[in-house]
């Protein structure tokens, strides 16, 4: 099992395989140093003039000068622990607590080695905290953090009265739910491709729609799902001069997704990687009151995938509706048995379009909404937490839209050959309820992958 050092910068894979048991962290000599260096910079700076949250109040309390304690800091834990709404799973919740350590490791929060250690061994043990989405919004999980911190005080881990508001002012749990949902989108997203990969030669669709010369004047994501695609089509000719768009549009759409998913990856690993504390300790001895916390870019990048796998779900949609139509394969309509009045996989259509819905919807919310909280001292606070969760939910829709191609695929002769994540079902037409079959292509979804000789 792979270790890494908490000041390394970690990627999306890593931060995932942390979640799940199949990575460790450690604490190195020279992250204690420099948490403990931030620590004894807060401190000192906090001497000679007013630091927030520390000297202060916090939100709108932040003109009260105040003395901290350790029963202070436990009270401001106390009162900002409000935790409602959806329950943040393991493994989120794992990840969380990995991505606030990262971030203590950088130094800039000013929390006490002991807090930060503590958080660091909590995070690898299965004694996890009850964490909720209901209060996240994008300038900070605060609610989710105290919530972590009044978990670890209950199990002795030492805490310094200076930890109060360092330690709960980040936005891990939504950089954290961001780094899974997109890890499983990007598997879905592989698994797009080459389902669709499947549909153009299922229709013997035109290859110049993949043409690499043709091609060649778009972005890079563009020309490689336009290489993915020629390699499952080959080479056999084409049945149409031109496809509807569904199939034609299948490079530029893919393409586009994909490159929205790696603008909104790397926002979040250099969210993940950073000292994004208010204030920050910096390397001058000082101290800095800064709206690093502030998430609109992220949320915006989220608002621009999610549209991008909306339009994708569409034409997704689409593309199942062509596997339906005698016109396109030359099998029965809706793949059925030619019993004159059976309907076949017809439901298909009407799962994936519900599904479209679902994406849309997601996609609908405008990212440009924010809300002003504790007497206009956060004047725009943007709703990055919930642009993630609704992203979780559009790539569950999306994934239904592919699995209900994949059975479509199977009742094709020759539809699934060289995917074994598929099942053939094309010696079996007959009229039933195919639910079974639609959770069984999710199941396996992610490793649909196709070989070709």
């Amino acid at each position: 099992m792979i270790a890494r050092p908490l000041g390394d910068d970690w990627d999306l894979a890593t931060i995932e395989a942390f979640a799940h048991g199949e990575a460790d962290l450690v604490l190195p000599p020279a992250d204690a140093e420099r948490i403990t260096r931030g620590h004894e910079r807060l401190l000192s700076a906090a001497i000679g003039r007013e630091v927030y949250g520390l000297s202060t109040g916090v939100g709108a309390r932040r003109f009260v000068a105040v003395e901290r304690t350790a029963e202070s800091c436990l009270r401001l834990w106390r009162a900002h622990a409000l935790q409602l709404g959806e329950q943040v799973d393991p493994v989120r919740t794992r990840a969380a607590m990995l991505v606030r350590s990262i971030q203590l490791a950088r130094g800039g929060s000013g929390v006490s080695l002991e807090l930060a250690a503590g958080l660091a061994s909590a995070a690898r043990s299965s004694d996890l905290p009850v964490l909720r989405y209901g209060t996240s919004l994008g300038t900070g999980d605060i609610a989710a953090l105290a919530a972590v911190a009044l978990h670890l005080a209950e199990r002795g881990v030492t805490f310094r009265p200076s930890d109060g508001l360092p330690f709960m002012s980040s936005g891990a749990l939504t950089y954290a739910d961001a780094a899974i949902t997109l890890r499983s989108l990007s598997r879905a997203l592989d698994a797009g491709i080459e389902i669709t990969g499947l549909v153009a030669r299922a229709v013997r669709s035109t290859p110049e729609h993949f043409s690499e010369a043709a091609l060649a004047v778009q972005h890079h994501d563009v020309r490689l799902a336009a290489a993915r695609l020629r390699r499952i089509r080959g080479v056999e000719p084409a049945s149409r001069v031109q496809e509807p768009f569904s199939v034609r549009l299948a490079p530029h759409s893919h393409g586009s997704v994909t490159r929205a998913w790696k603008a909104a990856s790397e926002t979040v690993e250099r969210g993940v990687n950073a000292a994004l504390e208010n204030p920050v300790v910096l390397a001058s001895n000082d101290i800095a009151h800064v709206g690093n916390f502030y998430t609109i870019e992220l949320a915006l990048a989220v608002d621009g995938l999610l549209r991008a796998l909306a339009h994708e779900a569409s034409l997704a949609s689409a593309r199942l509706s062509l596997l339906l139509d005698a016109r396109f394969t030359g099998a029965t309509d809706f793949l059925s048995d030619g019993t004159a009045d059976a309907t076949g996989a017809m439901m298909l259509e009407y799962a994936a379009s519900a599904a479209v819905a679902d994406a849309r919807e997601a996609a609908a919310a405008h990212g440009a909404y924010g809300i002003s909280v504790s007497q206009g001292a956060e004047e725009h606070a943007p709703f990055t937490a919930h642009a993630i969760r609704r992203l979780a939910r559009s790539e569950e829709a999306y994934r239904t839209i592919l699995a209900c191609l994949g059975v479509a695929l199977g009742r094709l002769p020759g539809g699934v050959e060289g995917a074994p994540g598929l099942v053939d079902c094309s010696s079996n037409l007959g009229d039933r309820d195919l639910s079974g079959e639609v959770h069984a292509v999710l199941e396996r979804l992610d490793s649909v992958r196709v070989s070709v000789p």
